[in-house]
């Protein structure tokens, strides 16, 4: 889903899942992918701990296309449960990140 967050925020912690996060400071925005985490917003703060936060216009696209094709192919395999959790949380950082560059070409 989406949320936004205004000064005076009513105090919340959420989970986060990968995918996109715009930062709008001072009026410059910044399009973030982002992997799984916590948000904390207060009336004063948002505090935001992920495994993973890249900025759209640093993102490979080529790379996380390749790393997407691997973790894909993996999946086909016949693997533990544990590892099919790895490989899943690993396509969906990909997928997170492809879908921001993507809506974010610069």
């Amino acid at each position: 889903g989406q949320m936004g967050v205004y000064p005076q925020h009513v105090p919340l912690i959420a989970m986060l899942i990968p995918g996109e996060i715009i930062v709008n400071r001072n009026g410059v925005e910044t399009f973030l992918a982002v992997g799984e985490g916590l948000v904390e917003v207060t009336a004063k703060k948002v505090a935001i701990v992920t495994d993973m936060a890249i900025p759209a216009d640093k993102i490979d696209e080529a790379k996380v296309e390749a790393a997407r094709a691997r973790a894909a192919a993996r999946l086909a395999e016949k693997i533990s449960d544990e590892e099919v959790a790895s490989v899943n949380a690993s396509l969906a950082r990909s997928l997170a990140q492809l879908h921001v560059r993507r809506r974010r070409r610069m």
